[in-house]
Formats: structure tokens, C-alpha cells, sequence
């Protein structure tokens, strides 16, 4: 009967520690399913302002202990959205949206980190990047945008984004050096758009 019961017992103990390693995987999968969705905008893919907020932190503290030289951020707002929805509809705004975000990924890459900051509006971190530099960088961004059509039911949708750009100053707070680059931005939306304001 001893051994019969400890054999019993074992087996249990076996089926258990199985169960929970199972049940401990699923769990660390689902937590990483759900830290990927709170810091990632569902539609376009862009890492959200959650994760902009901590990587500006980590680009700050980068700068002060002088690992890195400088950086730049820069917010772009895409020109005349709103009537891009009226006249063409939300999905067709939501087609739009999707492929500047493919041009900023491409010409983003490895350079720092853009997210969608609300609505049609972006911030780019610029990591390592003075202002001159993160200007040929939109630049290029610009130049893409321009040359995009976006074809929805047929129809050709173009698309022009206007961008404010600002270095990085020592001991400043990042939220001033964000609002400085709206500041420019909109500087830019009452003078013509397309282009961008450094």
C-alpha cells in the first residue's frame, strides 16, 4: 500500500509540475502579447506614445552621461487629413496613414525611432543626431511622401506632410524640446505645408 500511494503521489506530482510549466508558458507568451500591444499603435504598426516616452527618457540619459553626441526630435503631421477622410472615407484616411508609415519605417530604420503620436500626427527621436542631420533625414522623408500616390477605389489619393525639427539642449526638459517642434510645425501648417520648419 506504501508503495502504491507513493506511486500515486509521484504521479500526481509529476502531472501537476507539467500543468504549471504549461500554464506558466502561457502566461509568459500572453504577457508578452499584451507589453507588445500596449506599446504598438494597432493600425499602423508604430511603436505608440508609451514607448516614445521611454525611449526619450533613455535617449536623455544616454546624452547627459555622454554616450551619445546629440539627438533631435521632430513632429510631422500629415497635410489636410481631414479632408482626405471626408472626401475618400475613414478606411481610405487608414490606407493613407499605412503607407507613410511603410516610408518612415524604411528611412527610419536603425537612425532612432518614430511612433504615431495621436490622429495623423508622428514624433521622430533622432538618435545620435544633430539638427542638420536629422534635417536630411526628413528630407528624405519628405521627398518619399511627395512622390507617393496612394490608390484607393480607384482613385488616386496624394499626400504632403509638414514637419517641426528641433536639437536636443542640454538640461532642458524633452516635453519643451516636443512642444519647441509642434511650435515649428504649426509655424509650417501657416506657411504653405510641405515642408519643414527648423
Amino acid at each position: 500500500n506504501t508503495v502504491f500511494i507513493f506511486a500515486e503521489l509521484t504521479i500526481i506530482l509529476i502531472v501537476f509540475t507539467q500543468n504549471s510549466q504549461q500554464m506558466e508558458q502561457k502566461l509568459m507568451r500572453y504577457n508578452k502579447k499584451l507589453e507588445y500591444l500596449a506599446s504598438v499603435d494597432s493600425l499602423t504598426g508604430l511603436d505608440n506614445r508609451y514607448s516614445m516616452c521611454t525611449y526619450l527618457d533613455s535617449i536623455v540619459k544616454e546624452y547627459n552621461n555622454k554616450k551619445i553626441n546629440a539627438f533631435s526630435i521632430a513632429i510631422g503631421d500629415i497635410d489636410f487629413f481631414k479632408r482626405v477622410n471626408d472626401k475618400y472615407g475613414h478606411e481610405a484616411g487608414d490606407k493613407v496613414l499605412c503607407n507613410v508609415t511603410e516610408i518612415f519605417k524604411e528611412i527610419m530604420y536603425g537612425k532612432g525611432m518614430v511612433c504615431r503620436w495621436g490622429g495623423e500626427e508622428f514624433l521622430f527621436a533622432f538618435y545620435n543626431a544633430n539638427g542638420d542631420q536629422a534635417f536630411e533625414i526628413l528630407e528624405e522623408i519628405l521627398t518619399r511622401i511627395n512622390k507617393l500616390n496612394v490608390v484607393y477605389n480607384g482613385q488616386t489619393i496624394r499626400v504632403t506632410m509638414t514637419f517641426g525639427l528641433t536639437e536636443y539642449a542640454k538640461k532642458l526638459p524633452v516635453e519643451d524640446v516636443i512642444q519647441e517642434a509642434d511650435a515649428k510645425l504649426y509655424h509650417g501648417k501657416g506657411n504653405g505645408r510641405n515642408q519643414i520648419v527648423y
